[in-house]
């Protein structure tokens, strides 16, 4: 008999971001075909999505009680399972309750700054009950074993994969004409416009394209993404280097490798990435990179072949590392590999496996 896992989430199937996109990849993984995995979202239908053998997701509930109730029934209708997968460190007093009740394994899933921001002793004392904890990276996991008494062996760095149809390739003529772009050279920035993601940097970037657009006439700067912040970061845009900047809206999955190929540079001086698997897939298809100093992005650009590193703070040291990547051409995928799905899904399942084979927990009697 295979293993069960029961799935705690904010964001899977039929959700965007990098959590959810995340949360789809692990499940993916170990999906080996003898193991059932069901999904409780808080966001997201998988309504019409073609899940992998062996996953379900039930519907989308909404507002913390009416989750919590739910989750206890579909525990109930699901069990016997081996593990509660713990997706979010919001989830965990709802994680622990049901691996205790139901005897279960205890895996809790940590991002970056839900638990380099929250620090709750709820939070901590919850984290430090789980049987294996994963961070998607080696900040995270240090920022982690520094704040809670874990033993460091049960707190293990599963960082995001690439997927594959990340691949290098040549830049599309129709969207190019499609998007009216001149010569270049074009910088691109991918992610979220929201109001409490600032610290992605767009702004230090805006303050640089002036300065690039003396050297570059006709340089363009393309920003995928929408959200609350987008009026916002449109008046400054327009304020700092008029006509340099075109806000896309939000760009589909399916459309993004056409636009990583299509840039010159990937830029997103982000000070607070988990991870940032968006330089990975800038980089996967052949774009350098500059991100920003803080957070996981040390993983995600791991040495100079993908790109490099500066502080958004740093006005002089920004500009100079966009015209230093833009003169170094095409990163090379090969750094690349070991993110790519293969070995993801090979570390997911050995840590999985690793899991399972421990003792159950003593149930509370149900």
């Amino acid at each position: 008999m295979g293993s069960r896992i029961l799935a705690l989430v904010g964001d899977c199937y039929g959700a965007r971001g990098g959590i959810a996109r995340y949360n789809q990849d692990l499940f993916e993984a170990l999906a080996d075909g003898r193991t059932e995995i069901l999904v409780l979202p808080r966001h997201g239908d998988a309504g019409g999505k073609g899940l992998p053998p062996g996953v379900r997701q039930t519907p989308a509930i909404f507002g913390r009680l009416r989750y919590s109730l739910a989750a206890i029934v579909a525990a109930w209708r699901f069990r016997p399972f081996d593990t509660v997968f713990c997706g979010h460190v919001f989830m965990a007093p709802l994680g622990f309750l049901l691996a205790r009740m139901f005897g279960a394994r205890y895996w809790v899933q940590a991002h970056g700054t839900d638990v380099w921001k929250d620090r709750r002793g709820l939070v901590r004392r919850l984290i430090e009950y789980a049987d294996l904890v994963t961070t998607v990276s080696r900040e995270t996991r240090r920022v982690l074993l520094a704040w809670v008494d874990l033993p460091p062996e049960r707190v293990r760095v599963l960082p995001d994969t690439v997927q594959d149809v990340f691949t290098p390739g040549p830049p599309s003529p129709a969207l190019r004409d499609r998007l009216g772009l001149g010569k270049g050279p074009i910088l691109l920035t991918v992610g979220r416009l929201a109001a409490n993601e600032r610290y992605k940097g767009h702004e230090a970037i805006f303050g640089v394209l002036g300065d690039l657009r003396a050297q570059f006439p006709d340089l363009v700067h393309l920003v995928a993404g929408d959200g609350d912040d987008r009026p916002r970061l449109a008046a400054i845009a327009e304020q700092k280097a008029p006509g340099a900047v075109r806000f896309l809206g939000f760009v589909p999955d399916a459309d993004l490798p056409d636009l990583y190929r299509l840039a010159d540079l990937y830029v997103m001086p982000s000070t607070e990435e988990g991870f940032g698997i968006v330089y990975l897939e800038a980089a996967a298809c052949g774009l350098r990179v500059v991100g920003g100093k803080g957070g996981g992005t040390a993983d995600a650009i791991p040495d100079e072949r993908v790109g490099t590193i500066v502080d958004p703070a740093d006005r002089p040291a920004l500009l100079a590392a966009i015209l230093q990547q833009l003169h170094r051409g095409r990163a090379d995928p090969a750094a690349v590999e070991p993110y790519r799905r293969a070995h993801f899904a090979a570390a997911a399942r050995a840590l999985s496996a690793r899991l399972t084979a421990q003792p159950r927990r003593m149930t509370s009697g149900l």
